[in-house]
């Protein structure tokens, strides 16, 4: 036999004659024969019997009337017992029938599996059903009936009644989970908003169709249109005043696979301020969803603060240059002064001469006047210098028309360069602006280097900032004379050369500075747009110069800036401007994804 134990399972017979709780007493009770068997071959053989499942073990409780067997149901559930099966006469004078007792064992154990046992036919089922319903828990069972019935009816009732008790625990545990997660989800999903509504950005969800299904509180305070007036909305058709219209619809109409698309957006509030957006629209679950997720940061301060920490760049760098442009302009002021002086000189003399006239040509000058003032003027001094000075005039003034133009195409250029600009992109001849750079730095390279240039000249006109690019060529040339200074300074040669070019590319224009400075070491080219990275001594360079050209070329322009060094001669910066601005819907380029792209392993840049 096995160790296991036998589960006891209790059984309910209501019957008002004595002699049937026998019967089911002895039914119950009896032996499995095979038991039997296995036992009498172990004593006869002497083999150990098979190891077997042991079969339930009931516990019979029965009573005379259907008022007694409820008290057995009550006083078990009181006990926490429950009856897997009862089983019920149909006929129990003078008290309750089979029915009648049915219904009140119900009121007190639903889940109860009975049996309807009968030996008359007076009520059928349907009438039966009639009366208590139909229902799955209730069975018939004729009078006289087998004893083998009873046991199977015994055996698969108490099994489905510990089925369905297991099936309403696992169905228990399982509310118990799914409420415990509810409530989790609930607490997620809270904790979900109150982030979302905590976010100090604009954060809007557009459909497929490009209307507006989420606007958070950020939204509503940043353009001042409530959540009830925003949602089912398209976006641009919001009484948003947007700057530019067609660029927020380009932005909300690119569909990236995977990357996000980024641009500036400038709208006016209501207040009549410009403020500007820093808008980022990305798909919100897997590409063909459509369901776009736009967020918007306001940086109009940190914008303003940028473009007053370039200005500063530029006036900084014009206070670098202020010492050379001051002695640029004072060469060309000393001669248009002493010209103007030597012109002040003859005209005061020829005065002399013109103070005479009058009386020369006066009618009523007697003669003997007349010789006397010819005799004056043989006897003054000034005579011969004044035809001297006359012809010399001229070319006084010529030189001074030049002195002026040189001094005004200097004031232009440094009028031009140090102008804070208005930050969007003008159509402008990358040839103006290298002349203005170079006419600005020229007291940085004038005495170390020659300065040739190339420039091509049909060059096309492109989109891009005046301001921004004169402070990235600036730099670059900067740089490239301080580089021929330091070779001039070692003895190598006594004047080095920086060769600029230009030429129009199919999309854009090409400029190239070049110098015979030397290169740089290898170890410090791929850092050399990093910022505040510098070779030079401590007080000679701040590291920003590369930094700032490759922001102006990539960032801002989305050009693309690399060099080439000639180990041992010098180096030779390439900028590539595309001549339309392009949209910013691509991620800014990096200088490590410009590096492996475009920088071959021999090219370096200056120090």
């Amino acid at each position: 036999m096995s160790g296991s134990k036998a589960t006891v399972e209790h059984l309910l017979v209501i019957d008002d004659n004595e002699a049937i709780h026998n019967d089911f007493r002895k039914i119950f009770a009896t032996p499995d024969p095979q038991d039997e068997l296995l036992a009498l071959d172990a004593a006869l053989f002497g083999s150990p019997p098979t190891p077997r499942e042991p079969a339930p073990h009931y516990q019979l409780s029965c009573a005379r009337h259907g008022l007694e067997g409820l008290q057995f149901v009550q006083q078990a559930k009181r006990r926490g017992i429950t009856f897997g099966a009862a089983f019920v006469d149909m006929r129990m004078p003078p008290g309750w029938d089979g029915v009648q007792t049915i219904e009140r064992l119900w009121q007190v154990d639903p889940d109860l599996q009975v049996v309807v046992c009968t030996a008359y036919s007076d009520q059928s089922w349907s009438e039966i059903a009639e009366r208590i319903g139909r229902t799955d828990r209730l069975l018939v069972l004729k009078k006289p009936f087998d004893e083998i019935e009873a046991v199977q009816l015994a055996t698969s009732l108490c099994e489905k009644r510990r089925l369905l008790r297991c099936h309403r625990q696992n169905l228990d545990d399982l509310k118990q989970v799914v409420a415990s997660q509810q409530s989790k989800l609930d607490s997620a999903h809270h904790d979900a908003e109150v982030l979302i509504a905590s976010i100090p950005s604009v954060l809007v969800c557009l459909d497929r169709n490009g209307c507006i299904t989420r606007w958070n509180p950020h939204a509503e305070a940043t353009f001042e249109i409530r959540l009830d007036d925003a949602i089912g909305k398209v976006m641009t058709e919001l009484p948003i005043a947007w700057t530019d219209q067609a660029e927020l619809e380009a932005l909300l109409h690119s569909q990236p696979a995977n990357a996000p698309c980024h641009d500036e957006i400038g709208f006016t509030d209501r207040c009549g301020r410009r403020r500007t957006l820093d808008m980022r629209t990305s798909p919100l679950t897997q590409a063909d969803s459509g369901v776009t997720l736009l967020v918007a940061t306001d940086v109009t301060r940190q914008r303003f603060i940028q473009d007053q920490l370039d200005q500063s760049r530029r006036l900084e760098s014009v206070g670098q240059l202020a010492a050379g442009v001051a002695h640029e302009i004072n060469t060309p002021m000393q001669y248009i002064g002493d010209n103007v002086r030597y012109v002040a000189k003859t005209i005061d003399r020829l005065s002399q001469l013109l103070d005479l006239l009058p009386a020369l040509v006066d009618e009523t000058t007697s003669d003997a006047q007349l010789l006397s003032l010819r005799h004056s003027i043989d006897r003054c001094d000034n005579a011969p210098k004044i035809r001297s000075s006359l012809k010399q005039i001229p070319d006084a003034l010529a030189d001074s028309i030049q002195g002026v133009q040189a001094v005004s195409k200097i004031v232009a250029a440094m009028k031009e360069f140090s102008h804070p600009g208005t930050g969007k992109t003008t159509r402008l001849c990358i040839n103006h602006v290298l002349r203005s750079t170079i006419t600005v730095a020229r007291n940085e390279w004038k005495y170390v280097a020659e300065v040739e240039t190339q420039l091509e000249d049909d060059l096309q006109p492109i989109d891009g900032l005046p301001s921004e690019l004169n402070q990235a060529f600036l730099n670059i040339i900067v740089n490239a004379a301080h580089a021929i200074g330091d070779r001039i300074d070692r003895g190598e040669f006594s004047k080095g050369t920086i060769s600029i070019t230009t030429r129009n590319l199919d999309d854009g224009v090409e400029v190239t500075i070049t110098d015979n400075g030397g290169g740089i070491p290898v170890e410090a080219r791929k850092r050399v747009f990093e910022p505040f990275f510098t070779t030079k001594s401590v007080g000679k360079g701040t590291g920003q110069g590369l930094a700032v050209a490759h922001s102006v070329i990539v960032h801002k322009h989305r050009g693309k800036l690399w060099f080439d060094v000639h180990e041992g001669i010098g180096t030779t910066f390439t900028i590539q401007i595309p001549r339309v601005a392009r949209t910013a819907c691509a991620n800014h380029l990096d200088i490590e994804s410009v590096f492996h792209e475009t920088w071959p392993e021999s090219i370096g840049a200056i120090s």
